[in-house]
């Protein structure tokens, strides 16, 4: 292991059983160089995190690295919330969930504050008119956003395909729903 902020040799020792001539252990001071020191010192954390990783870890096959790379993150950051929150838990003097109860929790405090989106709002100043999507018969389709039929026409302001025909007027009825 190098190191550039440690020194080499700091007379620092660790006791270590080893076995002596005759095959019992016995204990010996063995030096030990100040980079080897402070890493073991300070290797505890990430052990915990990895561990803590490993017990409920997001299992996903992805031939993708970034979306792995994305799950292992998501991981990480889950963990951290669950570290911090036993700290400020202990804190205040509570008894903190486990670790599965926290993940559970927070999935379901997520998924709630999820909810429905609110719909976009368009200017009042818009000018909301019909048009073809596209002069070819059958590439100019898509599903009409109110009734889900095929349609060649569209709203030019708020850019969703509508039905625009006598016994069916998806256009008005759509936006009439969405106070456009």
């Amino acid at each position: 292991m190098c190191s550039t902020l440690h020194t080499a040799h700091a007379g620092n020792t660790v006791q270590r059983r080893v076995r002596d001539p005759d095959g019992r252990w016995v204990l010996k001071d063995i030096s030990i160089p100040p980079a080897v020191k402070e890493y073991n010192r300070c290797m505890g954390g990430v052990d915990l995190s990895v561990a803590l990783i490993s017990y409920y870890k997001v299992i996903h096959k992805t031939q993708k690295w970034y979306k792995t790379f994305f799950y292992h993150f998501m991981d990480i950051a889950v963990v951290n919330a669950f570290l911090l929150y036993k700290d400020i838990t202990k804190g205040k003097g509570q008894v903190p969930m486990h670790q599965k109860a926290f993940r559970v929790t927070l999935v379901e405090e997520l998924a709630a504050a999820a909810g429905r989106p609110a719909p976009s709002q368009t200017p009042h100043t818009a000018h909301h008119k019909p048009v073809h999507i596209s002069g070819h018969s059958t590439a100019g389709r898509l599903r009409c956003r109110h009734c889900q039929v095929k349609t060649p026409v569209k709203c030019s302001s708020c850019d969703v395909p509508l039905c625009f025909i006598p016994n069916r007027d998806c256009y008005n009825d759509w936006h009439v729903a969405n106070n456009i």
